[in-house]
């Protein structure tokens, strides 16, 4: 049998078909992953804005005393300074429960902290206790 008159593909073109293939679903998964964390980030941002929203209406309503008492319960010490608060009074972590009530049941409950600014209703801040690489607060993500 003569080899030299077979047809055929070569071992050199086969390995740089495959090193190239590689190359491609390399470069393939970084666009991918990058392009999935933005959006999980913009997804965290927007579910954000709607609770700020919510709770500057409810900070300001809070001021002219036409509620008893802000929405949200107390949170925990560790969460405080997992989020680097000083606990109080004006800082609530909203449930599911909570976010139903205020209209945004497709929001996850358990993973937002408000910061009711009594004196100022409209500079509320929302804290997401998941995080996103180390940012916690409405501001730092936006920024």
């Amino acid at each position: 049998m003569n080899l030299k008159t077979q047809k055929g593909i070569t071992m050199v073109a086969l390995i740089i078909t495959i090193i190239l293939m590689i190359i491609l679903v390399g470069v393939s998964w970084r666009f991918g992953t990058n392009a999935l964390d933005k959006a999980k980030l913009e997804d965290i941002k927007t579910d954000m804005l709607s609770i700020k929203t919510k709770a500057e209406v409810i900070a300001d309503k809070y001021n002219f005393k036409e509620i008893n008492e802000l929405v949200g319960s107390t949170i925990t010490e560790e969460e405080a300074q997992k989020i680097g608060l000083t606990n109080n009074d004006n800082i609530r972590k909203w449930s599911s429960e909570d976010l139903s009530n205020q209209g945004l049941s497709t929001i996850d409950g358990d993973k937002y902290i408000v910061s009711y600014n009594l004196e100022d209703p409209n500079n509320c801040e929302i804290y997401f206790l998941e995080g996103y690489k180390g940012e916690y607060s409405l501001t730092d993500l936006q920024d």
